[in-house]
């Protein structure tokens, strides 16, 4: 078999989660070679200016998904959070392995004493999303934009004096950064999470018909019903990072599934969350969007 080359962003969580891929996929085919191609995308270099004004999440894909449409790249490793509602013609996500921790996490600073989530907080985060929700929830907080990897973000919360930062948990868990850090998990009736939070994404050309079978062998049920579902509500809402937006499918140890759907008009108005239970997932999407939606 030749050596794939596999494109991701050259952030070390980016890394490490390609790295999980390829220890996934040496359990179904040992004798799978894989070389790493790191990619520094648009998103990763302007990380001064909000993502609203360079193309909002998808500048952290397209020039991945480039080089997959130019074939200098076999196939493509992405958090699914940052995969845009809409892929460009002739790529597919093949393969979604099992999900991590789907929670966002409020991280406290440990250099100022933390008086409760009552007192006046600044947390630094640059997403509508966890900003709509997190007013809500903690009425006494401000927010201050916040862009950068998780290494930089944690010093920026010292530099800047912040009281706290919010991150995925999965990204924190990955790294293993968790075990020295203050933390609080924001359950998902708090702050709903982004849509594929927690879900690593394989990507690759519809047309690799036998790469496609290789990749789908580290496909996790789960994983996928839960993209399928909250991207169906995504795309119903022509959503991205713009709008304040959130999603989670999970199945219930009942063996059904439940959806809780987050949408708001903007930043400031505010925001409604909803809870779907039923056999079928994609139906509870499909319903959420019809409520929630305009």
């Amino acid at each position: 078999m030749k050596t794939l080359r596999v494109g991701t962003r050259s952030s070390a969580l980016a890394l490490k989660q390609t790295e999980l891929v390829i220890e996934a996929l040496k359990r179904v085919d040992p004798a799978v070679n894989v070389e790493v191609v790191g990619i520094t995308t648009k998103g990763d270099r302007l990380v001064h200016v909000p993502l609203t004004q360079i193309g909002g999440k998808g500048v952290f894909v397209k020039e991945v998904e480039a080089q997959l449409l130019d074939k200098t790249i076999d196939f493509a490793v992405h958090s699914l959070k940052d995969v845009p509602a809409r892929l460009p013609e002739g790529l597919t996500i093949v393969a979604t392995p099992k999900r991590a921790n789907p929670l966002d996490c409020l991280i406290w600073n440990d250099d100022k004493p933390f008086s409760g989530t009552t007192a006046p907080l600044v947390i630094g985060t640059s997403s509508v999303r966890r900003i709509n929700q997190l007013k809500t929830a903690f009425p006494s907080m401000s927010f201050v934009p916040i862009r950068g990897n998780i290494e930089t973000r944690l010093r920026k919360m010292k530099e800047e004096g912040l009281d706290g930062i919010v991150l995925a948990a999965a990204g924190l868990e990955r790294m293993d950064y968790l075990k020295g850090l203050h933390t609080l998990m924001l359950e998902p009736e708090v702050c709903v999470p982004a849509i594929g939070q927690g879900i690593m994404a394989v990507q690759c050309r519809e047309e690799d018909k036998q790469l496609i079978e290789l990749l789908s062998g580290i496909n996790d049920e789960a994983a996928s019903l839960a993209c399928l579902t909250e991207r169906s509500f995504l795309h119903r809402a022509n959503g991205n990072c713009d709008l304040p937006i959130g999603g989670y499918a999970h199945r219930l140890d009942d063996g059904k599934w439940e959806f809780l759907a987050f949408l708001a008009g903007s930043i400031d108005e505010p925001g409604v969350t909803k809870r779907y239970i039923g056999e079928d997932p994609l139906k509870l999407a499909e319903t959420a969007a019809d409520e929630l939606l305009p």
